[in-house]
């Protein structure tokens, strides 16, 4: 996500972003070179009880019961392009990336997801990137071995069509500051049912933005944070007459206390936010008003020994059910409150292939009402152990 969605560079730190290696394929004729690289990960998991969707974890569904599942994947694999353009005054770079948790016809044959496509014009302290990455806001992930890094359970922000305008500075020899605007494409519900996404609909685009500041902690430390924030619109019913907003204002994280020991986090609070997998993936209401949310995350990273990194976390969600408004006659669900939380232990076989356990322990509180009055609060919980053998490609 600009730099990748990790201010820290250690091996213990938050980003699920693997370093691209260039490959020694030299200038081609057109003037560009490129370097690919990715992973290739296997995925085993044991679960006590139903969660959403399977192979990766979002929430409990409602009246889960006790029945142990088991899945085995490798559709997080990944594999990307980088390139680069010979230039005097400008850096021209590109990406290309996808995985295999787009739709197919069945887990051994799934598709193409594109995560990244994009290219970026750099100056001197300038940068223009046109195309599909990382929102601007919320900029860290935490490590989990779970594809879906809380998502929907505290940690927002995802990858979406962009036109974004990146600066960056020093003040004096105190601090790195660095500015990102985006206008992005408004990726919305369809409240009205026509067919039409709400956010083609309302005809503008959503604008995001990020101030950060990092400075340095003694000899070995640094600490990284910053504010950021979103506004758009959607546009909905007899000639896109009503509109509901969709806004956050967040806070970002990561402290580097030694090469070895990491602290990271992230906190927000929003409307209308599934499309930034926020809610517990909920933007509105069955009654079409925005839906209110608040959560965080924060994670312990450990590198105690060569090899071995151990992360720690714990994330929340916490949807406004003051917000969640049912038609009278109508009876609905809310997913109220959803939690996780994790350990995992990464342990380097050999250069390239790395073994990781993790166990997760997540619950997600439902609310039904009809009309406005709450019938039903029930509380659904999961223990998953997974492991993983994910193999890089340098």
């Amino acid at each position: 996500r600009r730099p990748p969605r990790s201010t820290l560079s250690s091996s213990s730190a938050a980003s699920d972003v693997y370093k691209r290696q260039d490959h020694d394929c030299g200038w081609l004729p057109h003037g560009y070179s490129f370097g690919f690289g990715g992973y290739l990960k296997t995925d085993i998991a044991w679960e006590k009880a139903a969660t959403y969707p399977g192979n990766y974890v979002v929430y409990v569904p409602y009246a889960a019961v006790d029945d142990d599942r088991m899945y085995i994947t490798s559709r997080e694999s990944r594999l990307g392009f980088d390139f680069r353009w010979k230039a005097e005054e400008v850096k021209t770079t590109a990406k290309i990336e996808y995985d295999f948790f787009g739709a197919g016809a069945g887990e051994n044959k799934a598709g193409l997801l594109l995560r990244h496509a994009y290219v970026r014009l750099a100056w001197e302290r300038i940068a223009l990137t046109a195309g599909q990455t990382w929102d601007v806001i919320s900029p860290l992930n935490p490590k989990t071995v779970n594809y879906s890094v809380a998502w929907g359970q505290g940690n927002i922000g995802y990858r979406r069509p962009q036109l974004r305008l990146s600066t960056w500075g020093s003040l004096g020899e105190a601090a790195d500051v660095t500015l990102d605007v985006a206008a992005t494409r408004t990726i919305g519900n369809d409240v009205d049912g026509d067919g039409v996404d709400d956010g083609a609909d309302a005809a503008l685009p959503t604008m995001q933005g990020r101030l950060g500041l990092a400075f340095n902690l003694g000899d070995e430390g640094k600490i990284a944070l910053g504010v950021s924030g979103h506004y758009g619109q959607e546009a909905w019913g007899e000639d896109d007459g009503e509109t509901t907003d969709s806004w956050s204002a967040n806070a970002d994280l990561a402290v580097t206390l030694t090469p070895r020991i990491s602290l990271l986090g992230e906190f927000f609070v929003g409307e209308n936010l599934q499309t930034y997998f926020g809610g517990v993936l909920q933007g509105v209401s069955p009654a079409g008003d925005a839906l209110g949310s608040t959560g965080g995350w924060g994670m312990l990273a450990v590198t105690p020994v060569d090899r071995v990194a151990l992360h720690a976390g714990y994330a929340f969600e916490d949807p406004d059910d003051g917000d969640f408004t049912v038609p009278d006659g109508d009876e609905e669900s809310l997913r109220d409150r959803n939690m996780v939380a994790w350990g995992n232990v990464f342990y380097a076989i050999t250069g390239t292939v790395t073994g990781i356990l993790e166990v997760q322990y997540m619950q997600t509180d439902w609310m039904t009402k009809e009309g406005a009055e709450i019938v039903s609060e029930e509380t659904m919980d999961n223990v998953r152990v997974q492991f993983a053998i994910k193999a890089a490609i340098k």
